[in-house]
């Protein structure tokens, strides 16, 4: 969510701004403006845990949210729809910002290729928290700098840390986190409790265990 919220506020550009001690003010055409999170669209492209939470704070912003994931009869959680990852290219037409919380796994890889961004409107952006080879990252580079889409908020790239000579350093409309988006003071106790859990799950004999990937 942060990374949305970065992006739809501009906010790298604001800190680069204040490097440059350069005070922009205010914009004369609306179009050209930051613009608000109300009404817009997010697909959720992978609505388990990670990607049902991100549902979750979308909506307290007054955003539609569309999920999808692989058996839609596990639910829609706080998605207004889902819908199955079939229906991807379909529904990419219809957001504003697409949001990748999906496992790597043979079916995802390269999911968001040169076709997927092609359906994407020109005011959209990409967030991807899942892995980074589920983006081709060749496609989105390119697809960014012809301006297909309107930027990207990166927290995960197909090699880690990301080359020196990748040209998304230097892409101002290209926000970069270093495989960071779940690290927090908490992480290791939340890690904890989930291996916990899925230790009890084993002790009972249950066959499901939690964020199971299959």
């Amino acid at each position: 969510m942060a990374l949305i919220l970065a992006l739809s506020r501009r906010l790298p550009e604001a800190r680069d701004n204040q490097g440059k001690r350069l005070w922009r003010g205010m914009i004369g055409d609306p179009s050209q403006r930051e613009d608000e999170l109300g009404g817009k669209t997010l697909l959720v492209v992978g609505l388990g845990q990670i990607g049902g939470r991100l549902a979750q704070l979308a909506k307290a912003f007054d955003m539609r949210v569309v999920g999808l994931r692989r058996d839609p009869a596990a639910g829609r959680g706080a998605a207004d729809t889902v819908h199955t990852m079939a229906e991807l290219k379909t529904l990419l037409p219809e957001a504003d910002f697409v949001a990748l919380t999906c496992p790597l796994t043979e079916e995802t890889e390269k999911l968001f290729d040169a076709e997927a961004f092609g359906r994407m409107k020109p005011s959209a952006y990409l967030v991807n928290v899942a892995r980074g080879r589920v983006v081709d990252e060749a496609a989105l580079i390119q697809a960014l700098a012809a301006r297909r889409i309107a930027g990207a908020g990166i927290d995960v790239t197909e090699e880690e840390p990301l080359p020196t000579n990748s040209p998304l350093w230097g892409m101002e409309h290209v926000l970069l986190t270093p495989h960071t988006a779940g690290e927090t003071r908490h992480y290791e106790d939340n890690v904890i409790e989930i291996l916990r859990d899925n230790l009890g799950r084993l002790w009972r004999d249950e066959s499901q265990l939690r964020n199971q990937v299959i």
